[in-house]
């Protein structure tokens, strides 16, 4: 595999031979603690069938299990110490993600989750200190030498936690772990706060929380531009019912340093939707998942992430409960883990990644006063098709005149075609038998042009696409890999 680089317009990611990436990450962040090597192979190969791209892993990770053990047992760090690290745990790593770039995955990796930077956990728990600004440069450049050729590997500090926590600022750590990662990788003395070329050959994020308090979430929600390490950013829109991450991604797309933004952490399926989590508590269905994806990928983001609540933790047969009722084999089949190849397909199809939001097509007013009724739209580069999201289906007037005749938006000519795209089953659905009528009742009312889908309701959401030339079906059905393999017993390994 070969590095991905950042398009020219900074809006997204491309392959070396300049074609837009789709990314579709699963959260994945426990497993070289929590899962056997043959549970590895099939997720991979479950996931890659269901259209995913993107890894997100973490190689110290805490959250789980504070010895930080292999499946076999093996610590991570010998006596507890980040400048001794255990050869063996590492091994395993390299295995993980040797079979990912096998699989055809880019791994988004997290050398460190940020427990083990501020020492403390969300049920307040505290700990000793594992990396601090006198040992993170060191730590960087061991593992950036370590993983230096391989070129699937894009970078994430932060792991959960936002750089100032607790009021402790600890951004010099984070800091200093990025300039070792740098060293490591391309044997090059860059410095945080120096804009070089060369920071684009180790591509950078960050990993913040979202602070119930603030609402705060994104990479540079206590980052500024001086940072040179940072080069794209990452959201976590979080679990809760309200955040709007259509206006967290459009804050960030409209920033005046571009850089590529996405939804890293959004609402996972199966996620409690409140805390204190109780048996009455409700959770996150398809639908959310859904709702996040597309709201955000038509805003402005260059891709998206998925999460399941038993997946990025590995969860047992031995620990399922009233609040993890499946185990990460059965999240894998899930609904919204499905659905995840009509996303797949749908980016794919529309390069979705290229296109730019444009709320301008719709009305001023269109569902702003409830959020599930919220529509979001987004125009291909060169105006051929648009495309609008409704969460809940329904129905709204487009201006074809702001979209085709942007000099004269008063006026349309032409003709129209609509496709609706059904996200729940990956199914377009032509509108030709109004075709013609539409499209001469949108010339004759100044562009305008009313639309509504097939159905409507909770949980019936739909993609509108607008073209001006007839085409076949807009999104195509694909196959990302042929999963014949049907595991039964799941032998799952727990400390």
């Amino acid at each position: 595999m070969e590095k991905l680089r950042i398009s020219k317009n900074g809006r997204y990611f491309i392959t070396p031979d300049g074609k837009p990436f789709t990314w579709i990450a699963d959260t994945n962040w426990t497993i070289p603690q929590r899962m056997k090597w043959d549970d590895v192979e099939y997720l991979m190969k479950k996931r890659k069938s269901q259209g995913f791209t993107v890894l997100q892993i973490v190689a110290l990770d805490p959250e789980r299990d504070l010895e930080m053990r292999t499946p076999a047992g093996e610590k991570a760090l010998l006596n507890d110490n980040l400048d001794t690290p255990n050869e063996r745990y590492f091994e395993y790593l390299d295995w993980i993600l040797d079979k990912a770039e096998e699989y055809g995955f880019y791994v988004l990796l997290l050398p460190v989750w940020g427990q083990l930077v501020v020492g403390s956990d969300w049920s307040g728990s505290t700990y000793e200190k594992t990396v601090t600004e006198e040992n993170a440069y060191r730590y960087g450049c061991w593992i950036g030498n370590r993983y230096r050729n391989r070129n699937h590997i894009l970078w994430c500090l932060g792991g959960d936690r936002q750089p100032i926590h607790l009021e402790v600022d600890y951004k010099n750590v984070w800091r200093r772990l990025a300039e070792g990662i740098a060293k490591g990788v391309l044997d090059k003395d860059l410095k945080y706060d120096r804009p070089d070329p060369a920071w684009k050959e180790v591509l950078m994020t960050y990993h913040a929380c979202h602070e119930m308090g603030t609402g705060e979430c994104s990479t540079m929600s206590y980052w500024t531009d001086e940072e040179a390490w940072i080069d794209f950013i990452m959201l976590q829109s979080g679990h809760g019912l309200e955040p709007k991450n259509y206006e967290l991604v459009a804050k960030e797309y409209n920033r005046e340093r571009v850089m590529p933004v996405w939804d890293g952490e959004p609402a996972y399926e199966m996620m409690p939707t409140s805390w204190p989590i109780t048996e009455e508590t409700a959770m996150h269905g398809s639908w959310m998942t859904r709702k996040r994806a597309y709201w955000s990928l038509l805003s402005g983001a260059f891709g998206y992430t998925y999460g399941h609540a038993s997946v990025w933790c590995c969860v047992s047969e031995q620990e399922r409960s009233p609040i993890s009722k499946c185990t990460w084999y059965e999240a894998l089949h899930s609904e919204g883990s499905a659905q995840i190849k009509f996303l797949r397909e749908f980016s794919d199809s529309m390069q979705i990644m290229t296109c730019r939001p444009d709320q301008g097509i719709l009305p001023e007013a269109q569902g702003e006063d409830i959020l599930d009724q919220h529509l979001q739209a987004s125009v291909s580069p060169e105006g051929r098709f648009a495309c609008v999201y409704f969460p809940s289906g329904g129905g709204t007037v487009l201006n074809l005149g702001r979209l085709w005749e942007p000099e004269t938006p008063e006026k349309f000519e032409g003709e129209v075609f609509l496709w609706w795209y059904n996200p729940r089953d990956g199914k377009c659905y032509a509108d030709a038998e109004h075709t013609a009528e539409e499209a001469h009742a949108a010339q004759a009312s100044g562009g305008k042009l009313e639309v509504s889908s097939p159905d409507s309701g909770a949980e019936h959401d739909w993609v509108l696409i607008v073209t001006k030339e007839k085409t076949e079906v807009p999104v195509k059905e694909q196959t990302y890999y042929n999963m014949e393999e049907v595991k039964v017993v799941k032998k799952v390994f727990e400390w």
